[in-house]
């Protein structure tokens, strides 16, 4: 998220006894909600993370074994948005409604292109056991049609970016930055750019040859590659094309050895997310120089916190008693209520409600809301008082 980071700040809102144990946890992902963007104090509904225009699959692109590119059409364009921007997207698969958040993979130039006819796309990864992805692997074909909101997200590429980028990102995490470099590329940007991805193996390496393509035309435009082993070492490590193993101090060091000169857009699994965002402190990064954004959210210190507490919802007559190890939005799921959500990790806000009364906590940022008629995420937060929420 275009945003600034604190990396060693603490979080005071937690009991002391739990700052020093969720710091670690929650202080790496600040970034995605200090932002005024973020801000829930707005009385109007987010009538954008709501899908509302039907866009019509056009055509299929096999990135890797397990990732598609799904480009779609729609009768209105969609609204200007900044590269790194992300859709929610709805439809129906085995029977039931599924409501899903994907990164933008397209460039925005080619909105604005008449010869791409108002296309985009999202790059979808297999999750284990996902019901989204999937769904959209084995079931979306060409002529077929789903809901999808307007773009929306702080994780942007700003108009004029620095003079000096890296772009540094982990498995699915690459989406967003590769759409901030075709749109670099596409509009003749001449900013020093290094893209350094990591990936299980060279044949999980989303978008690889367009990469490799990128960096041979494009003389701003280096790519490094980091996979943990090789499935075709015969044929590519000949050629040193490869680093391997995951992110080191050392190598970071080593590959980028100007490092402090260059804004970072940061975008992965959590697990590297965490891990880079520990280099770059023991590295004395600038965390004004440092945009993040992570695509899971880890809830664990909703068990640590241990807050149970009497949650009430506007549509049910009787209150239920949270358990530590549920968020608000699980809580209400439970109880049979279906509230609007998507992304489940506080970005895209489509599940935003009022709290009327009572204290809840964003295990995100660890920042308590205690004023009636505040709006919370009920995806990332959890009770810690007596709480009624208007769901």
């Amino acid at each position: 998220m275009n945003t600034t980071i604190n990396i060693s700040k603490t979080i005071s809102a937690l009991p002391e006894a739990l700052n020093q144990s969720l710091n670690a946890i929650i202080s790496p992902l600040k970034a995605l909600y200090n932002n005024d963007a973020l801000t829930l104090n707005e009385q109007s509904t987010n009538n954008d993370a709501l899908p509302h225009l039907t866009a019509t699959l056009a055509r299929i692109e096999l990135e890797t074994h397990d990732t598609k590119s799904y480009f779609f059409k729609t009768e209105k364009a969609l609204n200007q948005y900044k590269a790194g921007a992300h859709i929610n997207i709805e439809f129906d698969a085995n029977g039931q409604t599924v409501n899903r958040t994907y990164t933008l993979s397209s460039s925005p130039e080619l909105i604005f292109d008449t010869t791409s006819a108002k296309e985009f796309s999202i790059t979808v990864k297999r999750v284990n056991e996902g019901l989204a992805s999937n769904w959209l692997f084995e079931n979306l074909v060409e002529g077929k049609q789903i809901s999808v909101s307007q773009p929306q997200g702080s994780f942007v590429l700003p108009y004029q970016p620095s003079g000096k980028l890296l772009m540094l990102s982990a498995g699915s995490g690459i989406t967003p930055l590769m759409s901030m470099l075709r749109y670099l590329a596409q509009t003749g940007n001449r900013s020093d750019i290094i893209f350094l991805h990591y990936a299980q193996s060279d044949d999980d390496i989303i978008f690889h040859n367009e990469l490799k393509d990128l960096s041979a035309v494009k003389e701003n435009i280096t790519t490094h590659f980091s996979v943990e082993h090789l499935k075709n070492a015969q044929t590519t490590n000949s050629n040193n094309d490869f680093y391997q193993g995951r992110i080191t101090k050392k190598q970071l060091s080593t590959i980028v050895p100007d490092l402090h000169e260059r804004e970072i857009y940061l975008c992965g699994p959590q697990p590297f997310m965490k891990a880079t965002v520990k280099i770059l402190d023991q590295l004395k990064f600038k965390p004004s120089q440092l945009h993040l954004e992570n695509f899971t959210a880890d809830l664990s210190a909703a068990t640590q916190l241990g807050y149970s507490a009497q949650l009430s919802f506007s549509s049910l007559t009787q209150s239920i008693q949270s358990s530590p190890s549920r968020t608000i939005l699980e809580e209400a799921e439970a109880a049979g209520l279906k509230p609007a959500s998507a992304c489940r990790t506080g970005i895209c806000r489509s599940c935003r409600c009022k709290k009327t009364s009572g204290t809840t906590v964003n295990l995100m940022t660890g920042e308590e809301s205690n004023d009636a008629g505040d709006y919370i995420l009920p995806c990332v937060s959890v009770a810690k008082t007596a709480t009624t929420i208007e769901l």
